[in-house]
């Protein structure tokens, strides 16, 4: 079962890479020129082709006469033709980038120095001469970024590799501007830079447009509060900027820990592992989440996390979810979530919720639902739901419902009411509102509660229970709580965590959660857990105004020293998101433990920290 899953998604990988937008080097162009300098070639080379070249003359010989005669083949043809293997290109926005080759043994070498170029300067507006805050340099080979403070200063490091830079300089509501410079001679370099503010006629904007614009998921409260400022400044000023990377890994996006650093909002990834919870532009293969995946714009493949996935853009493939899915565009494949999935746009496939399915624009296929289904518009298929179907347009095909069924216009050829799923065996899908129930689940069951005598299979779901499973109690205590009561239910492959935390004095505080694990049995005695949970953490006392969210990814080492008492201990990464004010204006806590990571950030403030747990198991 396992092969057949991961063959499934190397193969939907291929056929989705394969179908990538093209780039700006793949445009095929015919063009015949003969004893012509370079850099007239170039020109008209932009003027076919829509794009524009940057580059340093003093580093490439533009006055060099060459021949070009190329007919249908890619600009990249023409360029490896003209240059012969000496100069590198990149793309950027609608810019062709020319970089100078620089052998192996030279980035070797420089690497070995362990330094950093410098870039720094003032960034200004052409027009007025003003400093320009909040203007993105960003590095067109190695993708680091900075930012220009309320002075129009920037300085962006970047660590010794090739010494011919490409730096790319824009702000939203401007034009871009790049430079090509050598950075071998010295450490640091001062460019000042004033960029062209972009004519906007104010005639052309329609009032529906600006009434239609969506909320970013930059913006809401909990995905505002993981995306840090920098991140959020470039994915503004640079949206032209799609890169494509094949592999990223990230732990959380707010505090800069990833392989995509603070650019992560302009890349669309082919596998990405997100451990708690990532940021990009989109993505275009597999991506997995601990707890929560954040989309810029289009998911194309197989999105699946922990707690919830939230997409900007469109997603066309499989995307799974142990609470929440939330689209704010169109959605084409299969959608599967623990309490509920949202579509903004239309809807054409499969899609199950624990408690509420809503689509907003047209739907065709199939819906599972805890509690309700919502469709605004034409339907084609199947609802199930525990509750309600609501349809305010046609339906074709089916509805399934826990109480009622409902549609305003149109034809109804099967509208079916009910409760709950039961079955001797499920070796398949066994979806309900509200209850599952089977002797032996060797498939999936999706519903608020999951019941079954034995399992081999997998059940999402409020709650799991199987009769022949894995049932404990455990009491711990931690770095911060030192009362801890914790139930697991469900089977070794995934089971349920439910707990509650206690800290006594005069710092009072209370923690309640959910989440979820499995573990790795070494021998009769001896296993391996790892789990990944969520709690509400309310201090000094239980008040909806004010609490931090604490997450937390812990292992344990785990011995069994009577039949019934197995005693435990492990390290755990730990992050506290705290959202509201004290009387300072400041994000304060008392639930951390000596943080390496404590950040102030505009919606929320951050802190990280390694802690611990040991306790018993029954």
């Amino acid at each position: 079962m396992i092969k057949k899953a991961l063959l499934f998604l190397l193969v939907l990988l291929c056929v989705q890479s394969a179908d990538a937008k093209k780039m700006l080097l793949d445009r095929v162009i015919s063009i015949e020129i003969k004893a012509t300098p370079i850099k007239r070639i170039l020109k008209a080379i932009e003027e076919k082709a829509q794009v524009k070249f940057s580059y340093n003359p003093d580093l490439i010989d533009e006055n060099k006469i060459v021949d070009l005669v190329i007919k249908e083949k890619s600009i990249r043809d023409g360029l490896s033709m003209i240059f012969d293997g000496t100069v590198r290109f990149k793309e950027v926005g609608n810019h062709i980038v020319l970089l100078q080759n620089e052998s192996k043994e030279q980035i070797k070498e420089r690497r070995k120095e362990k330094g950093d170029y410098i870039f720094q300067g003032l960034i200004s507006d052409k027009r007025t001469g003003k400093a320009i805050q909040g203007a993105s340099v960003y590095d067109v080979d190695a993708r680091f970024a900075a930012v220009s403070h309320a002075n129009g200063r920037y300085r962006l490091e970047i660590p010794k590799e090739e010494s011919v830079r490409s730096l790319y300089f824009k702000k939203k509501g401007y034009e871009a501007q790049v430079i090509v410079i050598r950075a071998d001679d010295a450490f640091s370099w001062v460019n000042n830079i004033s960029l062209v503010p972009i004519e906007i006629d104010v005639n052309k904007i329609g009032v529906s447009a600006i009434e239609k614009v969506e909320v970013p998921i930059e913006e809401r409260a909990l995905s505002g509060a993981l995306v840090s400022e920098d991140t959020y400044i470039h994915s503004e000023n640079l949206e032209e900027i799609d890169e494509v990377r094949f592999a990223q890994i990230s732990l959380v996006p707010s505090v800069g820990i990833g392989s995509n650093l603070s650019t992560n909002g302009l890349i669309t990834n082919n596998l990405s592992l997100n451990i708690l919870a990532g940021y990009s532009n989109g993505v275009d293969g597999v991506e997995v989440g601990g707890l929560m995946n954040m989309t810029k714009g289009d998911v194309s493949g197989v999105q699946v996390a922990g707690i919830t996935s939230l997409v900007g853009g469109d997603v066309q493939g499989v995307q799974a979810a142990g609470i929440a899915n939330l689209i704010q565009g169109n959605f084409d494949g299969t959608q599967i979530s623990g309490v509920s999935g949202i579509v903004k746009g239309d809807f054409i496939g499969f899609q199950g919720s624990g408690i509420s399915s809503i689509v907003r624009g047209g739907y065709r296929g199939i819906q599972l639902s805890g509690i309700s289904n919502v469709a605004f518009k034409d339907s084609y298929g199947f609802q199930f739901a525990g509750i309600s179907n609501t349809v305010f347009d046609t339906l074709v095909g089916g509805q399934v419902s826990g109480i009622a069924n409902f549609a305003l216009k149109g034809s109804n050829y099967l509208q079916v009411s009910g409760i709950t799923n039961l079955a001797e065996n499920n070796y398949g899908l066994q979806v309900t509102g509200i209850f599952n129930r089977a002797k032996h689940n060797g498939g999936l069951q999706l519903g608020l509660v999951n019941l079954s005598k034995t399992s081999t299979g997998i059940a999402i779901g409020l709650f799991n229970y199987v009769r022949k499973g894995y049932h404990k109690t455990e009491v711990a205590a931690n770095e911060i709580f030192p009362v801890n009561l914790t139930f697991k239910t469900g089977v070794q492959r995934l089971y349920n965590t439910y707990h509650f935390g206690v800290k006594f004095g005069p710092s009072r505080a209370y923690a309640a959660g959910l989440g979820f694990g499995t573990f790795f049995r070494l021998n009769n005695k001896m296993t391996i857990s790892l789990d990944l949970s969520g709690d509400m953490a309310y201090e000094p006392e239980l008040n909806v105004n004010g609490f931090s969210q604490l997450y937390k990814l812990s292992s344990t080492f785990d011995y069994q020293i009577a039949k019934w008492v197995t005693v435990f201990g492990g390290p755990s990464f730990n992050v506290n998101v705290m959202q509201f004010q004290d009387d300072t204006g400041q994000y304060n806590s008392n639930l951390s433990f000596n943080p390496f990571y404590n950040e102030q950030f505009t919606n929320a403030g951050v802190q990280c920290w390694v802690g611990g747990q040991i306790g018993f198991r029954f």
